[in-house]
């Protein structure tokens, strides 16, 4: 109730500098699909998923291997030779595992870093256009955080034009 209040509050006393603001807004997502260097990065983190996968399949058939060996020698072996492969094919299982979690991490990164230099980009061109045409706020209607938006000027062409793209 008291977060709802003080919501209401802010709302009402930031109203009158809203009506006179100049409003804009950009769909983001759209403006970086358009960037040239949008394919290279793709490109990039295609060839490094690609990378990854093909050492997690490399593990995988190395554990199936050990799998059918083992299966194939269990009638001949001794209780502490099984002991043995069993112990070897569950630290492959965590190997996996850990591989498994940090390949998803490093995508992550890689796509962070791939993409940082875009954001940068877009965000200095959106703040340039922003400034240029004094606008007080851009909204973002990518995010889906805008829910409305009949007034306010579309700046996506004027940023296109910003970073010469067509």
């Amino acid at each position: 109730m008291k977060t709802l209040l003080l919501t209401l509050a802010l709302v009402a006393s930031t109203a009158p500098a809203l009506a006179q603001a100049k409003l804009g807004h950009i769909d983001r997502q759209a403006l970086m699909l358009t960037l040239p260097e949008r394919k290279d990065a793709e490109a990039k983190m295609q060839a490094f998923a690609k990378t990854l996968d093909d050492r997690l399949k490399a593990m995988g058939a190395e554990y199936q291997q050990k799998v059918t060996d083992a299966q194939a020698k269990e009638a001949t072996m001794t209780n502490t030779e099984k002991e043995m492969v069993v112990r070897e094919i569950a630290d492959l299982e965590k190997r996996i595992a850990e591989a498994q979690e940090k390949a998803q991490e490093d995508l992550a990164k890689q796509e962070e870093e791939l993409l940082r230099p875009m954001v940068e980009k877009t965000n200095q061109a959106i703040r340039d256009v922003a400034s240029e045409n004094g606008f007080t706020y851009i909204f973002d209607i990518s995010t889906g955080l805008v829910l409305y938006h009949e007034r306010g000027e579309d700046i996506l062409p004027k940023v296109k034009a910003k970073l010469g793209i067509q």
